[in-house]
């Protein structure tokens, strides 16, 4: 197993835990699969919940979508590792520009 340690900033919203870049030959593509856990919200910083989870979500998909040309096929796919029966939610499969 490949771990990524992601070093915690002040801007930082997450931890990524694993990253794992598969190529797809059949198709010519290269796929990436991010595991990641959302950091909770810094005392007193005055943002509701959804306010901390909508940063976080901007946070991960520009970090996600760094090494991406406008042309690349972008999905995103958001599941709890820990409770398995939660339904998966995300975004189909786009161009990213």
């Amino acid at each position: 197993m490949f771990y990524i340690i992601f070093r915690i900033t002040m801007e930082s919203k997450f931890n990524v835990i694993d990253e794992i870049n598969t190529l797809y030959r059949r198709f010519n593509a290269v796929g990436s699969q991010l595991t990641v856990r959302l950091l909770p919200p810094p005392e007193g910083d005055g943002n509701t919940p959804i306010q901390h989870f909508m940063a976080c979500v901007t946070s991960l998909c520009e970090y996600a979508l760094r090494n991406c040309d406008d042309s690349d096929m972008v999905g995103v796919s958001i599941r709890n590792e820990v409770n398995k029966r939660d339904k998966a939610i995300g975004i189909t499969f786009r161009r990213k520009d």
